[in-house]
């Protein structure tokens, strides 16, 4: 489809906007934070948190998103939403990444990718599909004018529940690998930095 919106360029221009705040805004977004900072690595590093409390804390924190992007994509304003939450993962992902790199320098970079490893291989492509179901859902209950829009390309209904199902197990998967794995990865990671 020609006119979807180009949710991976939304992403990107995001991610350079929170490299640059982050650069511009460093002595109050970096220093006052605590952000990375030494106390909350050290922190960290000693906590040794059950994977099963972690997985349904995180379970419970992502899902939250994932269906408030559902539901909005059923609201005539399900498409803003999605273009305001690739902004906002892109944003958040770029200031993250500027602030390990201006604390740690090239370890940082390291450090913020260990900290995203493996959970958002899975995480990605599930957000940005879920981006596009609520947009061809949205497209589906509203159309482009705003009046309800038949299409013969659309998907039967069973279509887009097991898709939102596939999109669902695969959030799933991310937050149990966010809460067996990394905290693994990370822990080697924070001993070797």
């Amino acid at each position: 489809m020609r006119d979807r919106f180009p949710f991976g360029s939304i992403f990107l221009v995001s991610l350079v906007a929170g490299i640059i705040t982050m650069n511009f805004g460093k002595s109050i977004l970096l220093e006052d934070t605590g952000l990375l900072d030494q106390n909350t690595l050290v922190r960290l590093s000693s906590v040794n948190l059950g994977g099963s409390a972690l997985f349904a804390f995180v379970l419970r924190k992502r899902m939250a998103v994932f269906f408030t992007l559902v539901l909005a994509a059923t609201t005539y304003l399900g498409m803003a939403v999605c273009v305001l939450g690739a902004g906002w993962y892109g944003f958040s992902a770029g200031t993250f990444l500027a602030a390990g790199v201006l604390r740690y320098g090239i370890k940082g970079l390291f450090l913020a990718l260990a900290a995203l490893f493996p959970q958002y291989l899975v995480y990605g492509p599930a957000l940005y599909g879920l981006c596009v179901w609520c947009e061809k859902t949205c497209r589906m209950i509203y159309g482009r004018g705003g009046g309800p829009k038949k299409e013969k390309n659309t998907p039967a209904l069973t279509g887009r529940v097991l898709s939102l199902v596939l999109l669902g197990a695969m959030m799933a998967v991310g937050c149990a690998l966010e809460s067996f794995v990394n905290p693994a990865v990370l822990g080697g990671f924070l001993k070797l930095l």
